[in-house]
């Protein structure tokens, strides 16, 4: 059975095209992931020894699926792949570990940094805006992350950025609490999510030796979602590649929705000019959309100019015309969409194929209102991932603090997790080294005991035996034991355990290494677990990558949808490609709702439809006006309309 069956042409020329610069315009739906994965395999299958191959995504799960299904073809190939010899598949981020814990030495990064989230990062900053006695209003913690993340991204540190002439009172500030964040990073031996890209991209730019390394390492580059790719994703894909030029990126202009956070779109509009010879694939049949679908999600993104060419065609059904209703109020949108999906449940249709997508997270609340009248079970994709939650940072910060004895952040919160009577007070005095009482010693030197054992396990146990050595040490499973009301943080902590499992095959302390490194980048998914009985509520940007037979898309108006912020008309295409995205998400239905009035951020707003709809064809949409139906004033929950 040959790697490229079940393939289009399209598809196996891609496969097929092994050296030299290959870029893969893949629509929405046209079997992106199926592609790279038959292409990696079919390399292996060649005879380029699998380690010589790097494949980079942006999410841990897209990372996931895209091993399983190479090994999946690999397995079926009768190929073996060795331990210690597979191929790198990972996001950027856990490729800059991988380098930085490596190399990094030569940059000053020793090998157990440690990687700090968003919660440790503005916590810091937080620290250093009352140090610097600055007005907390002004200068909150969330915006100076995000400067200084724009900064990271578009490779200005801070030493750089402290010569720019802006003297506004604004970037004085932000100068001085840049440079005050790094020395605060450089004391504790800690990277933020930023840190892991752009001090990789520094590194490879500054030690030959370490960037020939690499460009041996991997011979055969692959990247997914190349339109997302920022500045230093961008240096650091070109520093990669730039021996061999065996690299395929995948991507699509018409879902590049990430501008926002740094990701710079025209990165796949020029790369045929970054890499002389480069061959170009498209990948146009679309697998998941009925015609109907893609015929409108075409009409309306050929409005946008800065693009590539391409027009998607469906393998499906005509399919139904697209669903339009005009509502009064946010309210009768809610109980309108509410009714929609208990007559789609009625029908068959599984809750979990059901996404109601809307621009700002804002508009679920009348939505959730409208749910929870109707008995209808939901799930808002804005929840405390796993990894997130306190009880399962608690546990990991006994780990960081045992690897990295710099890292006083993690001692921080660790002190007195779980209670042992070291107060605030007590904690302050310690950290400042000053001098103790007798009781107050006797409580410090029971803590330091502790992670003098912690530390000796960590260094001899494999990952299991050395977290669950912590989680009795430290006192997590005395505090937990008989404690009702922490049942669910118990069995957090006992999930952590089966994560451990999959490391106990390193040596120590490699295996808490790895474990601590996938629970840090982890924390950047957003991933929809599969449940069954429930409908997923969800930003159009949370559902990027996603998939449902059913998609609604709440608010389709001017101002809300393209966004009252996107004025430019940059910015605009950039709203139009959302638009797409969502629209495309939908493999049977499409409804779409907008009112004639909506309360919103405190105000009463009256919009006009949004301009994307009147971009699709009048022949696909098939609309009802309820406004007119129902009284202003009336409750739309007493009202009896046949939704279909």
């Amino acid at each position: 059975m040959a790697i490229t069956d079940g393939l289009n042409e399209a598809q196996k020329e891609a496969v097929s095209a092994k050296d030299g610069p290959l870029l893969i315009i893949a629509g929405a739906g046209s079997g992106k992931t199926k592609t790279v994965a038959h292409r990696v395999a079919h390399i292996i299958k060649s005879g380029t020894p699998a380690d010589k191959i790097l494949a980079v995504t942006f999410t841990n799960k897209a990372a996931g699926e895209m091993r399983e299904r190479i090994y999946t073809l690999l397995e079926r190939e009768h190929i073996r792949i060795h331990e210690g010899h597979e191929p790198f598949i990972g996001t950027f981020h856990s490729l800059g570990v991988y380098i930085l814990k490596n190399h990094g030495r030569a940059l000053g990064i020793p090998r157990y940094f440690t990687i700090l989230d968003e919660e440790d990062a503005r916590q810091i900053l937080k620290d250093l805006i009352v140090e610097f006695e600055l007005d907390p209003d002004t200068y909150t913690p969330p915006r100076i992350k995000n400067a200084i993340s724009s900064l990271k991204q578009e490779m200005i540190d801070a030493s750089t950025f402290a010569q720019t002439d802006d003297n506004s009172p604004f970037q004085r500030a932000l100068r001085n609490l840049y440079a005050a964040y790094e020395a605060r990073l450089m004391k504790v031996k800690g990277l933020d999510f930023d840190d892991l890209l752009m001090k990789t991209v520094m590194l490879l730019q500054s030690s030959d030796e370490v960037r020939a390394y690499y460009e041996d390492r991997w011979h055969y580059i692959h990247i997914d979602e190349y339109q997302d790719t920022n500045k230093a994703q961008y240096i650091l894909s070109r520093l990669l590649a730039g021996k061999h030029r065996n690299i395929a990126v995948v991507g699509d202009i018409d879902q590049a929705i990430y501008s926002w956070r740094g990701a710079d779109w025209r990165n796949i509009l020029q790369f045929e000019l970054d890499w002389q010879g480069t061959k170009i694939i498209t990948l146009e049949n679309n697998y998941r959309s009925t015609k109907a679908i893609l015929e409108a999600a075409n009409a309306v993104i050929t409005n946008n100019t800065e693009r590539k060419e391409k027009t998607l065609r469906s393998t499906k059904t005509e399919g139904e015309q697209l669903g339009l209703c005009v509502l009064e109020n946010e309210k009768q949108e809610g109980m309108f969409i509410a009714e929609y999906v208990k007559a789609l449940a009625e029908r068959g249709v599984k809750p979990s194929e059901i996404a109601v997508l809307f621009r700002t997270n804002a508009q679920s609340r009348a939505i959730e209102e409208a749910f929870l009248k109707r008995n209808i079970a939901y799930r808002l994709i804005a929840g405390v991932k796993f990894y997130e939650r306190k009880e399962i940072k608690d546990v990991l910060g006994y780990l960081k603090y045992a690897l990295n004895p710099d890292d006083m952040l993690s001692k921080k919160r660790i002190l007195n997790t779980p209670a042992r009577g070291i107060g605030k007070v007590l904690m302050l005095k310690h950290f400042a080294n000053a001098t103790l009482t007798k009781s107050e010693e006797i409580k410090i030197n029971a803590f330091l005991a502790i992670m003098e054992d912690i530390k000796k396990t960590v260094a001899t146990k494999n990952a299991t035996d050395a977290l669950t050595m912590v989680i009795k040490r430290a006192g997590f499973e005395a505090y937990y034991k008989g404690n009702k009301l922490e049942v669910d943080r118990q069995e957090n902590v006992k999930e952590l355990l089966s994560v451990a499992k999959k490391f106990d095959a390193q040596a120590p302390p490699e295996g808490i290494e790895r474990l601590l490194s996938e629970a840090s980048l982890a924390t950047q998914d957003t991933e929809v677990e599969d449940k069954d009985s429930q409908v997923i509520l969800l930003t159009a940007h949370a559902a990027k990558g996603l998939e449902f037979d059913v998609v609604v898309i709440a608010g389709l108006e001017e101002g809300l949808f393209p966004h009252s912020l996107s004025q430019t008309p940059s910015e605009i295409e950039e709203e139009r490609r959302l638009f797409y995205v969502a629209v495309t998400r939908a493999r049977e239905k499409v409804m779409i709702t907008l009112t004639r009035r909506r309360m919103l951020w405190g105000q009463t707003l009256f919009n006009d439809p949004s301009r994307f709809l009147s971009e699709i064809p009048e022949h696909l949409i098939s609309g009802i006006d309820l406004a007119h139906q129902v009284p202003q004033d009336s409750s739309y929950e007493e009202e009896s309309i046949d939704i279909f």
